[in-house]
């Protein structure tokens, strides 16, 4: 392990929305110094192909398919770290623990 790099950081309570104010790092050299612009790019990307992919056709409800897209794998992800635990993973989204028990059972994930 590179000692010189500092370790992970990012603001815990601040809203996905929001730049960081402090860019996300990694221990690892050969990961982006960037992880949240690697984010956006991907996502990015993935929207362009969608919209190639339809041909011409309007698409429908987009706002809501990405939301549904991104946000299972996002309280996947958030959920393991936290071991589970609902409390601590509700203040690292920013989230009411009761508001995230509720998107845990829309994507029946407990």
């Amino acid at each position: 392990m590179d000692l010189s790099t500092p370790p992970l950081t990012t603001p815990l309570a601040a809203p996905l929305t929001a730049p960081l104010a402090t860019p996300l790092t990694t221990t690892s050299p050969a990961a982006s110094p960037h992880p949240a612009s690697d984010v956006q790019a991907s996502i990015r990307a993935s929207l362009q192909a969608y919209f190639d992919d339809l041909g011409g056709e309007a698409p429908s409800n987009v706002y809501d398919m990405v939301l549904r897209l991104v946000e299972r794998p996002l309280l996947e992800e958030v959920m393991a770290q936290a071991d589970q635990n609902q409390s601590r993973a509700a203040q690292w989204l920013g989230l009411n623990r009761n508001t995230l028990r509720k998107k845990l059972l829309q994507h029946e994930l407990i």
